[in-house]
């Protein structure tokens, strides 16, 4: 990879996780403006709002690190916590979290819970008007099998994201919206997988990963 691309790559990066957190903490700025402004019930409801952004940002904070930092790239990000990020990451929003427990005696490779994170996050794109995430990890003989089904109205995914999984988007035409989608498949390549858009249906999205064994 050039440098001329690690940059590119790095800037919107840089620039996506601004925008996701600009929100949170803006609305903790105005929140504690209201409350130098007013002591009654108004200042009681700005403490609630800023409470509420603190605990946003705090997720959104906690899943960038795990997502894309080195954390969470070996068996030091367990499904359980995995489970609670994602979790923290929809909390607010008009979308729920269908992450059910592994079978008894099963363990996911390395790395999984990482990339299961990741499609989570992709998911999210994928439902403009709320809805459903559902994620499944089912071991086999040919390795983990991961899938994350983005399910509610007006579910899509568009050309340019598209064109970012299947390999055909060229760096330069990177967005902030698209740049996840792009490490996304790279982490998945890191570890002998590719992210795969599985299928298509009206109100649902299909993306799955196969891990090899």
């Amino acid at each position: 990879m050039s440098v001329q691309v690690e940059l590119r790559v790095l800037e919107l990066m840089a620039a996506k996780i601004c925008h996701d957190l600009i929100s949170p903490v803006g609305a903790i700025g105005n929140g504690l403006e209201l409350m130098e402004d007013d002591d009654g019930e108004t200042a009681k409801e700005a403490l609630q709002l800023s409470q509420n952004c603190v605990r946003r940002a705090s997720a959104l904070l906690e899943l960038f690190r795990m997502s894309y930092g080195t954390a969470g790239s070996d068996t030091s990000l367990g499904w359980d916590a995995a489970k609670a990020l994602a979790g923290g990451f929809l909390a607010g929003t008009k979308m729920t979290l269908n992450w059910p427990a592994l079978p008894p005696g099963v363990a996911p490779p390395p790395g999984a819970a990482k990339l299961l994170l990741n499609l989570v996050v992709l998911g999210a794109d994928l439902l403009p008007r709320g809805g459903e995430i559902a994620v499944t990890a089912l071991p086999g003989p040919r390795g983990t099998a991961l899938k994350a089904v983005a399910t509610g109205q007006d579910a899509r995914i568009s050309e340019d994201l598209t064109a970012v999984l299947k390999g055909t988007a060229a760096v330069p035409a990177l967005t902030a919206k698209t740049v996840h989608g792009y490490f996304s498949q790279r982490l998945a390549e890191s570890m002998g997988s590719r992210i795969e858009l599985v299928g298509t249906a009206s109100g649902s999205v299909t993306l799955g990963a196969q891990l090899p064994a």
